[in-house]
């Protein structure tokens, strides 16, 4: 064997190997995608469709005016959420969640953005942080 593979690759392109075709990269399959409708404090919503599995932090961050997030960790509440439609379509909520918002002083029917996760269709939520870019 020749460093890099130069035999093989110089056989490829005169025609002479016809296992270069076998050695092409597997594509990737495309992931189910979901829909996150977000409804801001000013009560426009912005729509954005992600990955199965995204959580809606991780989703507003390609919107116009992202959920804000203090922390990633699911520690400080800051990106908290109110779901108003699709709630069958989000991870259950963990008890380190529930601990996160009752510590914050917040409801626990509420959930943090950045631990919840979208497991298919739309869903539609309230945010009460946003970073303004």
């Amino acid at each position: 064997m020749t460093p890099f593979g130069i035999r093989k690759k110089l056989k490829s392109l005169m025609g002479l190997d016809t296992s270069a075709d076998d050695r092409a990269p597997a594509k990737r399959p495309e992931r189910p995608k979901v829909t996150l409708v977000l409804v801001d404090d000013r009560g426009k919503e912005q729509t954005f469709s992600g990955d199965v599995g995204s959580s809606p932090l991780y989703i507003s961050g390609n919107m116009e005016r992202p959920i804000a997030s203090g922390c990633n960790d699911s520690s400080c509440a800051t990106c908290r959420i109110e779901v108003l439609e699709g709630a069958e379509h989000l991870s259950p909520q963990s008890p380190r969640e529930k601990q996160t918002l009752a510590a914050n002083g917040f409801p626990t029917t509420l959930r943090l953005g950045c631990c919840s996760e979208i497991t298919g269709g739309t869903v539609k939520v309230r945010a009460y942080n946003f970073v303004d870019v």
